[in-house]
């Protein structure tokens, strides 16, 4: 349970300031990559060399989402961003699904 804060914290990181902040600035650019690194601290529940592909998968889109958040005031619009965050919560999601059936 512990692990999955490690993804659950930093979608709702990113939800806020996509949905709060109108401009962003450099100190939640850094909130934002701060959020990035504990997401990637999610992997540490796999052991080393057996990462399942729906957990590269959430990480791919996790990065797509980090990418388009950080260019959203020069090229994208903030609704566009919660549609990449809807997709990403969706992965993760059927990511714990998985790793929980693979468990029991």
């Amino acid at each position: 349970m512990k692990s999955l804060l490690f993804y659950l914290i930093p979608l709702l990181i990113f939800a806020v300031i996509n949905n709060t902040i109108a401009v962003l600035t450099w100190p939640y650019y850094l909130v934002l990559l701060l959020a990035f690194l504990v997401f990637q601290l999610g992997r540490t529940r796999y052991p080393k060399d057996a990462l399942p592909a729906v957990a590269k998968t959430s990480q791919v889109a996790f990065y797509i989402l980090t990418v388009a958040t950080i260019f959203r005031d020069q090229f994208l619009s903030p609704l566009l961003i919660n549609v990449l965050l809807g997709i990403t919560i969706g992965v993760v999601i059927a990511e714990i699904i998985q790793t929980k059936k693979k468990s029991s």
